[in-house]
């Protein structure tokens, strides 16, 4: 390991909570201490995310996916879609600014498609957009009868589609989420997955609430910005097993801060990361990141307080926001001690 790298190490024991540390906010008084970075993680080796030759570096808050080879990211405020290989060297990068095909206003996802292309999901302009393997052919663009916050693709031209449906001209929280979308009959097969959340968050929930899934072992995993809870689905959307997060019951809400579950990773183990955010004020700044990783049943592995951004985690290694870097794609690579 270099100098840097044990600098880092030391700084993360320092700056993290220390061994037998009870539990504060978000997590409940029963889940567990809380454990240092060094004790959970061993930090080896930094990243960096290449720029592309107009000097077109990711630069904002990176959404990122991780499909077993490379990453997938979209890269909201650069208009684009891009795809890194795990050693952080661009591969691909598609899109731009604007209201055509192959443009985008708000790009949220960006995952692999079947037969090697490109899915990205524009929350804004409410479509999907289709990018060939081939840099030379035409996109194509479809609009569906959902806002899009993520879509994958189940393959004969079927998505799963996360996001309000348009109908519903003033959302609330009985809506279900996930929908099956049929892109030749332009159709919503099924629709499912109300996310439970507290009554008096409806409002603050509606338009802006998250929500995660992902599939695995012919299954969907899902959570919501505001549930308690992790929920394994079979893929005709019924309801299979919940997992408990050890987190406290959200304040009430003239609190001045409440937390928000803000990633979610399955873990080739069967365990779960789950990354949650604390929110203050009604701006909902981000004011800390804690991190805890359960079992398949909702037991703590981990549990950590204060922790950098943590970006995508792919097979055992958990990527990290460098926090030495202001740059969102200097990154921090770190294997779980206990994997």
């Amino acid at each position: 390991m270099t100098k840097k790298m044990c600098t880092m190490c030391a700084v993360f024991a320092l700056s993290t909570c220390a061994d037998g540390v009870p539990p504060t906010f978000p997590f409940s008084p029963e889940a567990g201490r809380l454990a240092s970075f060094a004790e959970v993680f061993e930090v080896v080796d930094t990243l960096i995310l290449e720029e592309n030759p107009a000097k077109d570096v990711v630069t904002a808050t990176p959404l990122v996916r991780f499909d077993g080879r490379q990453f997938w990211i979209a890269d909201v405020a650069a208009h684009q879609a891009k795809v890194y290989a795990m050693d952080g060297s661009l591969l691909d990068a598609r899109g731009r600014a604007g209201q055509g095909p192959g443009e985008f206003a708000v790009p949220f996802s960006a995952r692999p498609a079947r037969g090697g292309g490109l899915l990205v999901a524009d929350l804004a302009q409410e479509r999907l957009t289709l990018f060939s393997p081939n840099p030379e052919s035409e996109p194509e663009t479809m609009a569906t009868p959902i806002a899009p916050l993520d879509a994958i693709d189940l393959g004969n031209r079927r998505y799963l589609v996360t996001g309000f449906r348009l109908s519903a001209l003033r959302p609330d929280t009985t809506q279900p989420m996930l929908h099956v979308w049929n892109a030749d009959s332009q159709a919503i097969e099924r629709s499912f997955f109300v996310p439970p959340r507290p009554d008096y968050l409806g409002r603050v929930a509606s338009r802006g609430e998250y929500v995660y899934a992902a599939i695995r072992d012919r299954a969907i995993w899902v959570v919501s910005a505001f549930t308690d809870s992790a929920f394994v689905l079979g893929m005709d959307g019924t309801r299979m097993r919940a997992i408990p997060f050890p987190l406290a019951k959200q304040p009430p809400p003239d609190a001045p801060e409440r937390w928000e579950v803000d990633k979610f990773f399955v873990l080739a183990n069967g365990c779960i990361a789950v990354e949650v955010g604390i929110r203050i004020g009604r701006k909902r700044d981000v004011d800390q990141q804690h991190l805890m990783i359960l079992d398949g049943d909702g037991n703590p592995r981990a549990l950590l307080a204060d922790t950098p951004m943590l970006r995508v985690v792919a097979d055992d290694l958990f990527y990290f926001q460098n926090p030495d870097r202001m740059e969102p794609n200097h990154w921090i690579i770190a294997r779980w001690r206990a994997s």
